[in-house]
């Protein structure tokens, strides 16, 4: 079997992390699914772990998993999975030790299984000390053991750990087998809050600082997008919906979605601190219904295309459309539409098949207020 056989006894580099570790005197508390064990193993068979480890949680089952974070599964095999699980397990650390500066390391893993598998064997850690999210992802050859994948992942979960308590650990040389990257964050609790659905809205200014309190929604028009990457044609329709409507505009930007996986925190904050000149309103509504329930009053400014998804029943679960738009206009909701290039021509609100009776929540931007023939998806294409 290729087992990497680390040892733990002392004197060996396993008890000097563990030591390092324990020494600092931060209450840790661990969470790991689908791998990682041998890491609880070593922190728990070193005398005085009890002066750090406050507790080890190993939800393996999907409900467990489910309770543990709070959250509906599914639950995959991602680094966000790990980030949850190690936020929940810092909380915990904090609660029950009563202390300030708890560190919490989480841990998800699809590790060598006797079930066929199509993707990667691979292990997702994060580790979180109030201040840093430290990441690592790993990806293993599939032509060695789960002991062997269980060894590495739980060493580099100590190293993690460790690092993240501010101890000095060497380097980790990996076998061939097994590849990691490594990546670290600043902790940003009002997206974390936003997430975990503490928090509904959030609002990060031009310069990205943080407003207290989101603007008032009766007064602003909303520039949705997904920023991915940002470009002129958001600013263009921002500046465009302003003169229109002669409210302030603001970016909007749902972390989920209606037929695509939930952002992840790293993708946020890496759209999030993209260069803009307006403020960005953070929400985990993927549908203006939803978006306009949170924010009554507000206005949209969206593209043709978009407009088109307005309308459609299959983005409000069924819910036949009159419906959706008739409590639209109860929330005063009112959408501007900018037309834009759509399979081979210019296409406007006139192309839009509004049903009769509620044009009056639709106002077209002229072509001549607003026209760029441009998108994220080819500005993602032209990059690759």
């Amino acid at each position: 079997m290729n087992l990497v056989n680390l040892s733990d006894a002392p004197g060996s580099r396993i008890w000097e992390i563990v030591e390092s570790i324990l020494q600092t005197g931060r209450p840790i508390a661990t969470s790991f699914t689908g791998g990682g064990s041998r890491a609880v193993s070593w922190l728990l068979n070193h005398p005085g772990a009890s002066r750090s480890l406050v507790e080890a949680q190993i939800p393996y089952h999907t409900n467990a998993i489910d309770d543990y974070l709070g959250l509906p599964g599914p639950h995959r095999a991602v680094e966000e999975t790990a980030r949850r699980l190690a936020q929940v397990a810092r909380r915990r650390a904090g609660r029950f030790a009563n202390d300030e500066g708890p560190v919490g390391l989480g841990a998800s893993a699809a590790l060598a299984t006797d079930r066929p598998r199509r993707g990667q064997d691979r292990a997702f850690i994060a580790a979180c000390n109030g201040a840093l999210h430290e990441f690592v992802s790993l990806q293993f050859d599939k032509s060695v053991d789960r002991l062997a994948q269980e060894e590495i992942l739980s060493l580099l979960l100590l190293s993690t750990l460790a690092s993240s308590c501010s101890c000095q650990v060497a380097g980790i040389e990996l076998p061939d087998w097994a590849h990691a990257e490594w990546a670290t964050v600043p902790v940003h609790e009002e997206i974390e809050g936003l997430l975990e659905g503490s928090q509904d809205v959030v609002e990060i200014g031009p310069a990205g600082t943080q407003a207290s309190v989101p603007g008032p929604p009766g007064k602003r028009v909303l520039v949705p997008g997904s920023f991915n990457p940002i470009h002129e044609g958001h600013a263009g329709l921002a500046d465009a919906a302003e003169r229109c409507s002669g409210r302030e505009a603001v970016f909007e930007m749902s972390v989920d979605n209606v037929d695509k996986p939930a952002l992840p925190y790293r993708e946020i904050l890496r759209r999030v601190g993209q260069p803009r000149s307006r403020a960005l309103v953070l929400t985990r509504e993927p549908t203006f219904l939803g978006k306009a329930r949170l924010l009554p009053g507000c206005w949209f400014a969206i593209g043709y295309d978009t407009a088109l998804r307005v309308i459609e029943p299959a983005y409000y679960d069924g819910t036949a459309t009159e419906s959706v738009l008739a409590e639209l206009r109860d929330l005063a909701c009112r959408f501007y539409v900018a037309g834009r290039q759509w399979q081979g021509r210019f296409r406007g609100l006139d192309d839009v098949p509004i049903p009769h009776g509620f044009g009056d929540l639709f106002v077209a931007i002229p072509e001549s207020a607003f026209r760029v023939d441009i998108s994220s998806t080819t500005l993602r294409q032209e990059r690759t």
